[in-house]
């Protein structure tokens, strides 16, 4: 007997969606649960309400998903997060070269305009002293590499 209630009621509840449970005694005074109305001759009864997340499975309150659309949304879900990831490391690679290029335009133009001479090399590999001219005009260059890397 101890273990017929607890049976019955764990085969009557997932059966259950938004029934109302009736708790009934019949003549020979034992329990009874049941969705429908308890017999004429029935001792006692009583409704009881069960909230709505008990009565009804999980997958009723909303559309249930297969494990294909989940899995589905799943896989979208990490390419998008690979896709934000690999945009965020492709724009601090470009930070990263940006800074780069203008700390090596800020060293160009402070040794361009510093006070002794500037050497360059020509088409055959030989050095060669920059004179006045070619240098304010490297000077002009450098400062442009400058403003467009340093903003």
């Amino acid at each position: 007997m101890k273990f017929l209630l607890p049976l019955l009621f764990s085969l009557i509840l997932p059966s259950i969606a938004h029934a109302e449970i009736t708790r009934w005694v019949d003549s020979q005074g034992r329990v009874h649960y049941s969705d429908g109305p308890p017999p004429t001759g029935a001792k006692s009864s009583k409704t009881i309400d069960t909230p709505a997340s008990a009565a009804t499975p999980a997958g009723d309150a909303k559309k249930t998903q297969s494990w294909q659309e989940k899995d589905m949304e799943f896989r979208q879900r990490k390419a998008s997060q690979a896709e934000a990831q690999a945009k965020k490391d492709e724009e601090a690679a470009k930070a990263k070269e940006k800074k780069q290029n203008c700390e090596g335009a800020r060293t160009s133009l402070r040794s361009l305009e510093s006070e002794g001479r500037v050497s360059t090399t020509n088409e055959k590999g030989e050095r060669v002293i920059m004179d006045d001219a070619a240098r304010a005009k490297a000077i002009e260059e450098a400062r442009k590499a400058v403003e467009s890397w340093c903003k």
